[in-house]
């Protein structure tokens, strides 16, 4: 019986000192975001002393409304023990922002693949609100593929508590008027110079409902770019579903005519 349990002792040291020991790695990840920027912190363990070591970050800004901003970055460090803290601060891509946000994170050790979640905010989805006292006005044509004239006209805002909001789409006997802007979502597209000194943003990413020819319930997501003077290069993207959700009007493309003009406040 002692054999027995000595050998059965003897495997189970073989099979608890066998195991590898951890792997660099991360222990936590933690960020403050503002409309701005961020500052990032990142705690790793089990480092060799005087190795170097990458770690790859990346933020990711999802807006009520328009396409997600991924902001990656890269922090490259020497150890110089076990353990690491390593401090990133950095600025949004346009900054400062200027709509509502859900701001998401991760962090990797590209050594051994280990990878965490940031915490932003205290929070793994925190929500970034900013404001900004800014709209968009104009309008002008563009044309469906088969050759169809799209007019449009409008003044939005890019805060949705600002009204009132107005946009009037027209189309071959058709016509969508706005009730209720839901949602705004206003940047800077680094590829469109609107050469002008308000300049802080030229893109508006919109969502609203309202009535089709009249009848309620119909709905209306919208791109809208100022790329500066005369307005040739404005571009416009709307499309307009029924109270049904069927899509009735689907168009892109550069102004034939009018012009689209952002501003920093109603003046």
């Amino acid at each position: 019986m002692k054999r027995t349990f000595s050998v059965c002792g003897v495997l189970l040291c073989l099979l608890v000192f066998a195991h590898p020991a951890l792997a660099n790695h991360l222990t936590g990840a933690t960020a403050t975001v503002n409309c701005d920027g961020f500052t990032l912190t990142v705690d790793a363990a089990a480092l060799t002393s005087t190795n170097s070591y990458t770690i790859n970050f990346t933020f990711t800004l999802t807006p009520t409304s328009g396409p997600p901003i991924t902001v990656p970055g890269t922090i490259n460090f020497t150890a110089t023990g076990s353990t690491a803290v390593e401090t990133f601060s950095g600025t949004w891509p346009g900054a400062p922002l200027t709509a509502s946000f859900t701001v998401t994170g991760s962090a990797v050790l590209t050594a051994s693949g280990s990878s965490v979640p940031i915490i932003i905010n205290g929070s793994t989805a925190a929500l970034l609100t900013c404001g900004l006292d800014g709209r968009m006005t104009g309008g002008g044509s563009v044309f469906e593929t088969d050759g169809t004239r799209v007019t449009h006209g409008f003044e939005l805002h890019c805060d949705v508590a600002d009204v009132p909001d107005r946009l009037e789409i027209n189309w071959a006997g058709h016509r969508f008027h706005l009730e209720t802007l839901v949602t705004a979502f206003c940047f800077k597209d680094p590829t469109i110079n609107a050469a002008h000194p308000t300049d802080i943003f030229n893109t508006y990413v919109g969502f609203g409902t309202g009535r089709l020819d009249g009848v309620p319930g119909a709905t209306a997501n919208w791109t809208f770019t100022d790329a500066g003077e005369p307005g040739t290069n404005d571009t416009a993207t709307i499309v307009i579903k029924d109270a049904s959700g069927t899509v009735v009007l689907s168009v892109s493309g550069k102004l034939d005519s009018g012009n689209q003009q952002a501003h920093t406040d109603n003046n």
